[in-house]
């Protein structure tokens, strides 16, 4: 399917605002990884947006004359429509149109694999449908009023908005459950604890193929040169240099102009990252706007509340970027780590500080047990991550690591 992609932006520059040619090349990713095929972009400068069609009726000529000759089945604009614009679009340019949000919609809906994933995408479908809903007038009635009886019934329009709520107040539900079954999941995992550590990062930045490099690809999860290749979260266990074991938790990639229905949609799916004690913030050291990106990740974690968690950046690609070093000029203050998912290399420094940051809230304790209190030892495989216990003729050598308030609660079964 072909398709055009259209970046409109006030020319007056806006704080906080991507940059046009950088959001529309990635709405091109985006096209591309929706297996469209795009034959035109527009970069369209606007004193103001027009509230009938966006880009003000000479733009919409000039449109119309690109479709009669070019014939795309598709318009794709990077800003996201009001119901009316894109309506009036339509029916001058006599092609589907549709904005950054809905293609992102739509991409995610293919991609998401587990039962929840799919219900989120669902409920943010149904969220953007529910903004994006327009009557045609009174002839929409869904009932006629009949002498006697209550009066003129339903508008169309009110009963499909009130039947989208119902179905999104059912999701909700639905979501809700999950999210219990996830606490309770959650609590049978800390009754052996382990350092838990998020793996986030714009998408396509190399998280999932940096998860199944620390796990010798056992189980190795889907990873692409695409935007947005997974989507579920997906836990592994992988081995700490020092001994003992910390869970690494891939999340969904991250995209500028991130659609809020999204954000909230997904806030259950990134829930791990809250509990995580570490955040490993994947860069993509290949991409030309990988500050902008960097960018785009803080804002994001900021709005769920994540951004007081210890954060490691890691710089990732490195085979594919020659002068690495030199594109860290400025980085310094992030105090970067640079890797190479695909070689390994710089793996045992990003390990190695993993295990620093853990440290920090996961100190490693040594005690020395009597025989006879092997209760206590039961409590510390409880509490602690146990690295050795190591048998003597008359005491147990328990080296561990545990959250200080576990430590305490450990030494108080011990009686000091």
């Amino acid at each position: 399917m072909k398709a055009t992609l259209i970046a409109a932006f006030l020319k007056r520059k806006t704080k906080g605002r991507p940059d046009p040619e950088v959001a529309l090349e990635e709405l091109v990713r985006l096209a591309e990884t929706g297996d469209l095929e795009v034959i035109k972009k527009f970069l369209i400068p606007l004193p103001r947006f027009n509230p009938a069609t966006l880009v003000g009726s000479g733009k919409v000529e000039e449109l119309k004359k690109h479709v009669e000759e070019e014939k795309p089945s598709i318009i794709i604009f990077d800003e996201e429509l009001t119901p009316a614009q894109q309506r009036n679009l339509e029916r001058a340019l006599g092609v589907p149109v549709i904005d950054r949000t809905y293609l992102i919609l739509e991409i995610f809906s293919r991609r998401a694999r587990t039962r929840e994933g799919k219900l989120q995408v669902r409920l943010a479908r149904l969220s953007y449908d529910l903004t994006h809903l327009t009557g045609k007038g009174a002839t929409m009635g869904q009932q006629q009023g009949m002498i006697g009886t209550r009066g003129p019934g339903e508008r169309q329009l009110e009963y499909d908005r009130r039947t989208l709520r119902d179905k999104i107040t059912e999701l909700k539900n639905e979501l809700d459950a999950i999210r219990d079954e996830r606490a309770t999941q959650r609590k049978n995992r800390d009754a052996v604890p382990m350092p838990q550590a998020a793996i986030v990062g714009y998408t396509n930045a190399g998280k999932s193929t940096l998860l199944n490099f620390l796990t010798a690809q056992k189980h190795a999860i889907y990873a692409d040169d695409k935007l947005f290749a997974t989507l579920d979260p997906t836990t592994k266990r992988v081995r700490l240099p020092g001994g003992g074991w910390a869970l690494l938790t891939d999340t969904v990639g991250f995209i500028q102009k991130l659609p809020h229905n999204l954000i909230a949609a997904f806030r259950s799916t990134l829930e791990e990252t809250a509990y995580s004690d570490i955040i490993i913030h994947v860069h993509d050291l290949s991409s030309p706007h990988m500050k902008l990106q960097h960018a785009a990740v803080q804002e994001t974690l900021k709005e769920l509340d994540l951004a007081g968690i210890p954060v490691i950046n890691v710089y990732n690609k490195i085979d594919a970027v020659p002068d690495h070093r030199l594109r860290a000029e400025g980085l310094r203050r992030l105090r970067p780590v640079f890797v190479s998912a695909i070689t390994g290399e710089g793996m045992p420094e990003l390990m190695a500080r993993v295990e620093q940051t853990i440290t920090a809230k996961w100190p490693d304790y040594e005690l020395s047990l009597p025989m006879s209190r092997q209760k206590v030892l039961s409590e510390i495989y409880k509490n602690g991550l146990v690295k050795s216990a190591v048998y003597g003729p008359e005491d147990i050598m328990v080296n561990f690591k545990a959250t200080k308030e576990n430590y305490q609660r450990i030494l108080k079964l011990l009686g000091e």
